[in-house]
Parts: C-alpha cells; structure tokens; sequence
C-alpha cells in the first residue's frame, strides 16, 4: 500500500553553519510573528525566511515573500550554505522530550519520500479536516522553490516494532545533527545509506496504511503540486520527484508517541448569560462544580486530573467562565450525538470530545454556526492549559473549554472510517524541528536516481 524510496536530502552545511540552533525552526503554522522575528535575528540563514518569509508592504506579483523563499533557497545551495546529500539515503529522526509525571521519553521515526496517493485509495488516511487559504500558500511557495521544506508527519501501525529493532544499533554512532529547540526538545538525526537496512524498512511500510498525524495542509497542497506538475509533463513516468512527498514515519505503538489537546476560548456571543447556558447543559451533561484557584499551578494542575479521570469512561468537557468554579461536564448519553452526524457516521466520531463540543456546545447552544467555527469569528484555540484561566479572568474571553488529549486509537478509528474530525483535534507532541533535511524537486529526476 504505502510506497516509500530514499532520497538525496539537502541539508545544512555543519561546516559552515556552527550551530543547528540557529537555522531550524517550528513548523510554519506554529510560528507567531514575535517567534518569526526572533528567527530573523538568529541566522541570515534560518528555514524561517523559507517556510514563512515576511510580507513587505511593497509586495506584488514579481517580488513577494514566495519569490524571496526561492532567491534564498537557490542562493543558499550556490553559496554551499545547504549541500545536497550525494547518495539516496532514509534518515533516522528521534526526539527526546519531557513528559510531566512520566519523566524522559523518545520517539523514534525516519523520514523518506511517500509516494502521494488520493484519499479515495484508502493508502494514505486523513483525519482533520483542511482550509484553503493554508492550501493556497504552501502551493504558491512550492511553485516557486521546487521542494519541500518540512515533513509532513505520518503514522504507520507495526506492534513489532521492526523499525526500530533494525535500526538501534546504527543509532549508537554520533548522530549527523544533534540540536535542541526553545522547549528543550531534544532533536537527532542519523542518515541510513545501508541498501539492506533501506530495502527492509521500505517493505515494512509496503502493507501498511498510513495515517497523517500532522500536515494535512501541506499533503493536500503536495497532491495539488503533483496534478499541477503532470499536467506540464503528460508523459510521466510516475516515478518523477513531483509524486511524491516529504514524511516522517512514526510508529503509533511507539511508547514515546504523545498526543496533547487543544483547548477553545469563546469571544464575541452578544447577551451571554452563565446561568442559562448552565441549566440547558445539564439537559445532557452531569454538570459538576468544582473549586479552582486560577492563579495557582497545583490547583490547576488538580483540575485537569478530575477531567481526565471523569473522562476516561465518557465523552467529558472542562467549562471555565471566570471566578473560582471549573464546571466538568460528562454526556449522560452518547446517543444524544445521533442526530448531529449522517447514519452512516461511525460511532468514533460521534462520541469524540471535540465532536461533542463543536457540535452539540457550540453550534447548538451557542449558535456558532460551523462556518464562524472554520472561520475562527468567536474561537481561539491555545495548546496549554493554565492560559484559558487567565485570559478568562482578565475579560479577553467569555468561556473557555478545557479538553482532554483525542486518544491514538480515536484517531486510527476515525481515519479507517474515511472521516474527519474538527480542526484542531489532535496536537501530536513534539512537533517536528524544519530546517534538518529538505527534499529539492529536481527536473527530470526519479526515485530510482
């Protein structure tokens, strides 16, 4: 099913660039203008000015930050500030991160060339759904670079663990790149030019689906670039680059595998009332009161474990609209769901947190229609838990819900049912560092090369 080659990777050149730290950057999406500009300050040379360049008031057509991102790139690789890599190799790509209450954790993956399949093939499973405005700006910086900045990462199931028996020994040798990022993740590197080792790890994948984890957006934006590129080239071979895509391969049995939630702050509803919006909640949640310091961490911290642990049998929802009380709201029946979703929904995406609150909180109660949802007009989303409380308590916000993690077996279910969950259902920690391998669409080159 899933077809997977080594490929020539372009990389930073260490002997010209001292420090990792300085090029690499987050993905594009999680970059904020203030990150953005730190970034510039870091290296003349860093990703940033490839995957997110400024916008300059005197942008037009001709000169533009996807014209710049090209310039550079080109630039870069003439001046052997970036190297291509002369044999086609899988490089191996393990981050080492914390994990509050667990300790050190690793998670293991490498990272290929995927060949791009359509949804409609079941090869490649999609599990949220996407925008067009992202779509179209990673389709106009692939037009104009040729390449593919950052992996998009993707899941493969294998309770075996082959991967990673047949490559722990190569991990005992120095890694290529060794690099921290601003949250102390720790990034490694190993390129893999062994034929056996490469020859097996892509017959591993061969029977497997694969799920994208993460860069829905960009897997999208690389199918519109192949149909693009064919079209300009109606005897391809299928082979060509353009077919295929940059991706990091994660196994979901990984034990280093975590998946964090992504909590909803409410603005902007007209009239809204706290008590009222109690009372019809509790039509279908036990609605539980529970008292929480919002200025303080340990009874932040105690509020998350009741939500957690009243979560682990019932679709449950954290509610926090200022003062002192975190209301826990559980769903008193699943089957309340039915008549949100199509008969032919599967059970797994009925029941998710994120469907229960963006279908029957939010759209039903509250009235944000599913456009202002996509739109973000009364939402915002933040990824850690103690900042809701705070902008809840200083009036930016009217409400917040505090979500628990999308489970791993929630997201393979949903996927091999060819659906998708709500935006920003699913945050899969860490994220994966740009700047440590590249993959240049090079004219006239295959796979094979």
């Amino acid at each position: 099913m899933a077809k997977i080659a080594p490929f020539r990777a372009v990389r930073y050149n260490l002997e010209k660039i001292q420090d990792p730290a300085h090029v690499t950057a987050p993905p594009y999406d999680v970059i904020s203008p203030e990150l953005q500009d730190d970034l510039y300050q870091r290296s003349p040379f860093n990703i940033v000015r490839l995957i997110l360049g400024k916008i300059e008031d005197t942008d037009d057509e001709g000169n533009n930050r996807y014209t710049r991102a090209s310039g550079f790139f080109r630039q870069w690789l003439a001046d052997d500030v970036l190297v291509r890599d002369g044999q086609p190799s899988i490089y191996l790509y393990d981050e080492e991160y914390e994990v509050e209450g667990v300790g050190t954790v690793v998670r293991k993956g490498f990272i290929a060339l995927a060949r791009l399949e359509d949804f409609a093939t079941g090869m490649v499973k999609p599990h949220e759904k996407t925008l067009s405005g992202p779509k179209t700006d990673r389709l106009k910086l692939t037009k104009a670079c040729e390449a593919n900045f950052s992996p998009i990462f993707g899941l493969y199931s294998d309770p075996c663990c082959v991967q990673e028996a047949l490559t722990w020994e190569l991990k005992k040798r120095t890694p290529e790149v060794e690099v921290a990022d601003e949250e102390g993740v720790v990034h490694r590197l190993w390129q893999v030019t062994d034929n056996v080792v490469i020859e097996k790890i892509c017959d591993l994948l061969e029977n497997k689906p694969v799920f994208i984890a993460d860069g829905h957006h960009r897997y999208e934006t690389a199918l519109n670039y192949r149909d693009f590129r064919r079209q300009q080239c109606q005897d391809f071979s299928g082979k060509e680059l353009f077919n295929y895509v940059l991706m990091y391969f994660a196994n979901m049995e990984d034990q280093g595998m975590s998946i964090f939630p992504t909590h909803r702050l409410v603005y902007g509803l007209e009239s809204f009332r706290l008590e009222p919006f109690l009372s019809e909640l509790s039509v279908y949640f036990d609605v539980e009161a529970h008292t929480v310091d919002p200025d303080e961490a340990q009874s932040r911290r105690e509020a998350r474990d009741i939500l957690q642990n009243k979560g682990e049998d019932r679709p449950t929802i954290g509610l926090f609209a200022g003062g002192r009380n975190l209301y826990v709201l559980t769903l008193k029946d699943t089957s309340c769901m039915d008549g949100f979703f199509d008969e032919k929904a599967s059970k797994a995406l009925r029941t998710l947190d994120v469907s229960v609150l963006h279908r029957l909180v939010l759209e039903k109660m509250l009235h944000i229609t599913p456009e202002a949802q996509e739109r973000q007009t009364n939402l915002k989303y933040v990824k850690n838990f103690d900042e809701p409380f705070s902008l809840v308590q200083s009036g930016q916000y009217q409400l917040a819900f505090l979500m628990n993690a999308t489970r791993m077996v929630q997201v393979r279910d949903v996927a091999n049912a060819g659906e998708k969950m709500p935006q920003k259902s699913t945050y899969f920690y860490p994220k994966l560092l740009s700047g440590l391998v590249v993959n240049q669409i090079v004219s006239g080159e295959t796979v094979e090369d």
